[in-house]
């Protein structure tokens, strides 16, 4: 097979998302796994301070076999409307010239500004579905009717897609619900976690002083950050536990917002990381003494399963996803529920017995998902596609 991927992502801000580690980490298992097809990755020519083109690229996902080579698509500058020009006119014209047997798109979200699904596509399309959120919660289209529009021309796009790839089971049971997608068409592939990156604290590696509590997600309004907020001001509220509360992600709330979100919360016990580089996350992770992660939607949860690879117990949620991929390895909690938060959150603490199971369940839960796995399950598709 001629497989032609989508590898711009990688490009993008959301390189350091979920879709472009998704991206990333697919591509280097398949590229590891098949040496066989022959792999074409879509990418925008771009030359380093030194002239070397897709340098930045290249070196995310180390050095290409034979069998895969990248394929160019301009990227004009025109702001705003560069997105649209790549890839809905400039990709279309590539894809036809290229007599691949598949193309495969590896998502999009609510931004008319981000690149997406070509709006006509020559060859069978896969799609990855990464989520519906912002059906779930529209305050993510920002009041912009053009990215409403936007993501139901998307929608509209993924519907007549050959075969959807979706993250989860949670997800399937959405793109059946909201595309009117059949069954057979939409197969779970569940993503995975480089243990080479995120894996527990080795036997030098000495405890945070003082213990923390980790929070990742930003104020990305499913994250559900205000009830994380506020369930911490509960935990040390009610008790002489000497934890503070770590926060990655990107916000703009000065600290006023977030005493006003937790009444009683204790700003000096809080610490904000606006941005961790993957090698940043990692460590967070390992040295937490848990993880809280109330998410009211998620498509898959990778935070969840990078927590658990990291050995720290987790507190999530009973919504959309995060039950599937916790499976029996954390203890679950309605993500409205403030006090049931703090109350789990005070258990783990507290039992260290408790403590020492989780993160030994976790560490054997997130053992089942791999990339290799993913990429597998991947090409399962792609020949199922081609046929």
């Amino acid at each position: 097979m001629r497989i032609l991927i989508d590898a711009t992502p990688l490009q993008t801000g959301h390189r350091t998302r979920g879709i472009g580690t998704y991206t990333r980490e697919l591509l280097k298992a398949l590229l590891a796994l098949d040496r066989t097809n022959d792999y074409r990755l879509v990418v925008h020519p771009e030359p380093d301070a030194a002239g070397a083109e897709n340098a930045g690229l290249l070196a995310a996902l180390g050095p290409l076999p034979a069998n895969a080579s990248l394929v160019r698509l301009p990227r004009p500058p025109l702001g705003r409307l560069s997105a649209f020009a790549s890839h809905q006119l400039a990709l279309p014209a590539l894809l036809r010239g290229q007599r691949a047997d598949l193309f495969h798109s590896p998502g999009f979200v609510a931004a008319f500004s981000v690149p997406g699904v070509p709006w006509h596509c020559p060859l069978p399309l896969v799609i990855t579905l990464h989520d519906f959120i912002p059906l779930h919660l529209p305050a993510l289209f920002n009041g912009k009717a053009i990215n409403r529009a936007w993501y139901r021309q998307q929608m509209r796009l993924a519907g007549h897609a050959s075969s959807l790839i979706c993250v989860s089971q949670a997800t399937r049971q959405d793109a059946m619900r909201f595309l009117d997608a059949p069954a057979e068409r939409c197969t779970v592939v569940y993503e995975g976690v480089d243990r080479t990156v995120f894996h527990a604290a080795g036997p030098d590696e000495q405890p945070a002083s003082p213990p923390y509590v980790l929070f990742v997600g930003g104020d990305y309004p499913n994250k559900n950050r205000p009830a994380a907020l506020a369930a911490f001001a509960r935990l040390t509220g009610a008790t002489t536990l000497p934890h503070h509360l770590v926060l990655v992600g990107r916000d703009d709330a000065p600290e006023e917002a977030l005493a006003q979100a937790a009444p009683g919360l204790d700003l000096r016990r809080v610490r904000r990381v606006q941005q961790a580089d993957q090698a940043e996350l990692a460590r967070l992770y390992r040295q937490a003494d848990l993880f809280l992660f109330p998410s009211t939607c998620e498509g898959f949860g990778l935070p969840l399963l990078e927590a658990m690879a990291s050995g720290a117990p987790v507190v999530t949620s009973t919504a959309s996803s995060l039950p599937e991929v916790a499976g029996p390895a954390a203890l679950l909690v309605d993500p409205h529920d403030v006090a049931g938060l703090a109350a789990a959150m005070m258990q783990v603490l507290a039992d260290r017995a408790l403590h020492a199971r989780l993160r030994a369940a976790g560490l054997a839960r997130a053992a089942q998902f791999t990339w290799q796995a993913a990429a597998e399950q991947t090409l399962a598709v792609y020949r199922r596609t081609a046929r």
